[in-house]
């Protein structure tokens, strides 16, 4: 529960006339943090047992609807170049609109731990954007991209819980994160070494997925975690 304070950090943050988008990145990371491991915490405290009526899977779930998508959606609206407003306006609507298909889908991963559809992840399209500098239209075709694998049975890797090229899931998704820190630091600045590293590490999950999107429907049904 205490990520919906971070997230709603996050948010002032980014609606903030002062542009504090430094400290919105900080913000989402650290209730990305928060909410890897309230859980666990929770758990260890019995809160299930002392407070039986409450359910924090669902606080789980509008945790993860604001800091990966809602709020994303709003920094690229307010933040990036997305076209006119309209478009723009139209774009965000899409998003948080197509990304209630991902959320509520009972069958979202495969049985080996694929995301089935694009998982929703509007908050790396969005830092992808924002560090690399991306134009209108290059951000317009992406998002619209993304908004329709939303909907389509495309696989994408969970860093940990794939076993196929684990290890190297692992690596490259720590390399990024490194890499990407550190554009988020220097913003606006971006050296061509630390934009090849972003671009290749993370290229590898889109190429991971279409693997095993190629590899088809082997094993299609969701598992319950």
């Amino acid at each position: 529960m205490s990520g919906l304070v971070w997230a709603s950090l996050a948010m002032l943050a980014t609606i903030n006339p002062r542009r504090e988008f430094t400290w919105m990145w900080f913000w989402l990371l650290v209730a990305l943090v928060v909410d890897g491991v309230d859980g666990t915490l929770a758990r260890r405290a019995k809160v299930s047992e002392i407070i039986p009526w409450f359910d924090g899977g669902i606080v789980d779930i509008v945790v993860d609807y604001l800091t990966w998508t809602f709020i994303p959606a709003v920094f690229m609206y307010v933040a990036l170049p997305m076209g006119p407003r309209p478009v723009a306006g139209l774009l965000m609507a899409l998003i948080l609109s197509s990304s209630m298909f991902c959320y509520a889908n009972k069958q979202w991963k495969s049985t080996d731990y694929y995301f089935v559809g694009f998982p929703a992840a509007w908050n790396i399209v969005a830092l992808m954007f924002y560090v690399l500098s991306t134009p209108a239209v290059f951000n317009i075709v992406v998002t619209l991209i993304f908004v329709v694998l939303t909907l389509v049975p495309t696989h994408y890797a969970h860093p940990a819980r794939v076993k196929r090229f684990r290890a190297l899931n692992i690596g490259a998704v720590a390399v990024w994160f490194l890499a990407t820190c550190w554009l988020v630091a220097i913003h606006p600045h971006r050296p061509l070494g630390l934009v090849a590293v972003v671009i290749v590490s993370g290229g590898w999950f889109l190429l991971a997925g279409l693997l095993r999107s190629i590899r088809g429907a082997e094993s299609v049904t969701a598992p319950t975690a």
